[in-house]
């Protein structure tokens, strides 16, 4: 017995010392996952890419969410059923993903008249995404938004004022009223 003591700590640093090393994490492929789960609407695969929170830039807006909090903002997303495709993605030198990626579904597709397109940098840490930045918008027609919006808004007012705030709130009910909207919209204007 003393013998089996004296050799377990030896058996036990043996044991571990054959264990497979940590394995780099495949950055380009788990970014291609994160945008898979994004367009299947699969929260825990969405929330299992990144480590502690959820933290997002678009410009010099910064959003960061606890794994919880971030359902909230996911239920609004996914209400609206967009698709998101990778155009382009490399990762570079310091560690980072960069990739271009276009986002479309029935609200952008009608103020922005077509797929937005965004330049982002994901950042890594423990095996995880940090951080997701929107530095550039490639596509975006902020004339037409705006001007589509301020149609959209202004008619909703007039004619189904049951539906104001739909705009700025973003739960699934927001999501849900702002298709309404659009549905109505569309209906008494016959727009495709």
């Amino acid at each position: 017995m003393k013998k089996l003591l004296f050799f377990a700590p030896f058996l036990a640093v043996l044991l571990c010392s054959c264990q497979p090393s940590h394995r780099e994490v495949d950055k380009i492929q788990l970014v291609k996952d994160y945008i898979a789960a994004l367009n299947q609407f699969d929260y825990p695969a969405i929330i299992d890419k990144f480590g502690d929170s959820v933290r997002m830039k678009e410009r010099v807006y910064e959003s960061t969410f606890s794994k919880e909090d971030y359902y909230h903002h996911f239920q609004w997303d996914s209400t609206l059923k967009p698709t998101y495709k990778i155009l382009e993605i490399s990762e570079v030198e310091d560690g980072t993903v960069h990739m271009h990626v276009s986002k479309l579904e029935e609200r952008i597709e009608f103020l922005n008249e077509e797929a937005i397109v965004t330049d982002e940098v994901v950042t890594f840490e423990n095996g995880k995404i940090h951080n997701i930045n929107i530095v550039n918008y490639v596509v975006f027609n902020e004339v037409e938004w705006i001007n589509n919006r301020k149609q959209l808004v202004t008619w909703v007012n007039n004619n189904h004022p049951e539906l104001n705030g739909f705009l700025h709130d973003q739960t699934k009910q927001g999501a849900l009223n702002y298709l309404k909207a659009l549905e109505y919209y569309k209906q008494a204007n016959m727009v495709q």
